[in-house]
């Protein structure tokens, strides 16, 4: 068989381009860093602003709060640009997390109302509508998603099926953590509205995987994360709401973007609290990071001078690899999706035969890659994050490893 380097689909001036970007990020290079899914690694640029904005703040916190305010602004609007919606729509907040559970315990509940969410959420997603089944008597209903659906058909009538008339809110991934699979959002936002019911979705691994355009989607709320695919700062996620919705959100944090006086309307028809944009209200928690969200505009700054849709595409490439490498493997299984509108930058495989090895320890010790691993009943399953420093030589790294560490359980 021929060396895997003479099977890599891509050509040498493109590997060049790859490698100056990768040149960029601060990520140890003896290290293959697979594990985007969970932390991305900032650019130094990103790192440098970071830096700056945190010296910034410590030569006088109030003198020059003004400033780091204003540099967050700015960075609201690079963020509005990259994923297609209007910074007064956007909310700056810690993560996904924290995005969902403002909507899932900022709006008011009924007991009995039902929250459709799928059998494939995010575990702390769970632990979120699990608690507001518990405080306030919604009942939590599952589409079950197949593993892996065949078309995004597939997908939406598993929603329709567990629709009820008592559905008020979906709440579903846009992209899944376990699998990678992208969902059809914009239908399944069709869906919800013409049952009624409002959407939000848990958007932790869109951002900096795959050009947006939440406008487009019609999903009423949409949380990001900007320190995995985007490479920001960690710390620094977002909330973003269709402005018809955005006054059913209370306030989850109760602080300075609240007002006595109640919402007013600006000439659009936005609501708007204490003279700004409502969702800057929701926001304002009083002291917050604001280096981290100034800096966060810097990695969308990277990010467009790529191209979302050139990172994507990379993803892909990677992700391609991966999974024709692991092909050879008969002890590997693919989970992820092969439908091209539902695969991405994340691919899942169950690995058969290492007993009750611990994959994580060598891969990360011995052979320095860092990839997630974890033991199931007979099987481990192994999640690979194809992202834009990551190359081809690093998978056959992996794929070698894999082999080894094989034949040692064995």
């Amino acid at each position: 068989m021929p060396p895997a380097s003479t099977l890599w689909p891509t050509t040498p001036s493109e590997e060049s381009y790859w490698a100056r970007v990768r040149e960029s990020f601060l990520h140890d290079p003896g290290q293959a860093y697979l594990n985007t899914g969970s932390w991305g690694v900032m650019p130094q640029s990103v790192y440098d602003a970071l830096v700056a904005a945190i010296r910034q703040r410590e030569l006088d916190p109030t003198a020059n709060r003004a400033a780091l305010v204003a540099g967050v602004g700015e960075a609201r609007q690079r963020l509005g640009e990259l994923v297609g919606a209007c910074p007064e729509d956007l909310a700056f907040l810690t993560n996904v997390t924290v995005a969902v559970n403002t909507v899932v315990n900022g709006l008011a509940w009924n007991r009995g109302d039902e929250i459709l969410a799928s059998d494939q959420e995010y575990g702390a997603i769970d632990n979120c509508l699990h608690n507001a089944q518990r405080r306030w008597g919604a009942v939590v209903t599952r589409a079950r998603v197949p593993i892996p659906p065949s078309r995004p058909q597939d997908v939406v009538a598993a929603f329709q099926a567990a629709l009820t008339p008592r559905t008020r809110l979906i709440v579903c991934s846009h992209i899944t953590s376990g699998t990678g699979l992208i969902m059809p959002i914009a239908a399944l936002a069709e869906l919800a509205h013409a049952h009624g019911a409002m959407i939000a979705v848990d958007g932790a691994h869109g951002p900096g995987m795959i050009p947006l355009d939440l406008n487009a989607t019609g999903c009423d709320f949409y949380g990001g994360n900007c320190h995995k695919w985007l490479c920001g700062p960690k710390g620094v996620g977002f909330l973003h709401a269709r402005p018809e919705v955005q006054e059913r959100i209370r306030h989850l944090v109760v602080s300075w973007g609240y007002s006595r006086e109640g919402v007013t309307a600006d000439g659009s028809g936005r609501p708007m609290i204490n003279g700004q944009p409502y969702m800057w209200g929701i926001e304002t928690w009083g002291t917050v990071p604001l280096p981290e969200q100034l800096a966060t505009g810097v990695a969308v700054e990277f990010q467009l001078d790529v191209g979302p849709g050139r990172i994507a595409r990379r993803g892909r490439q990677l992700a391609s690899y991966v999974r024709a490498r692991m092909a050879e493997l008969d002890w590997a299984e693919l989970i992820s999706p092969t439908h091209p509108e539902m695969t991405g930058s994340i691919s899942t495989f169950r690995l058969h035969g290492f007993g009750e090895m611990d994959l994580c320890p060598p891969l990360r010790d011995h052979y320095r890659i860092t990839v997630p691993a974890a033991r199931r009943e007979d099987h481990h399953v192994l999640r690979v994050s194809t992202h834009l420093y990551n190359t081809f030589a690093e998978i056959d790294r992996l794929v070698d490893a894999l082999v080894e560490l094989r034949a040692e359980a064995t």
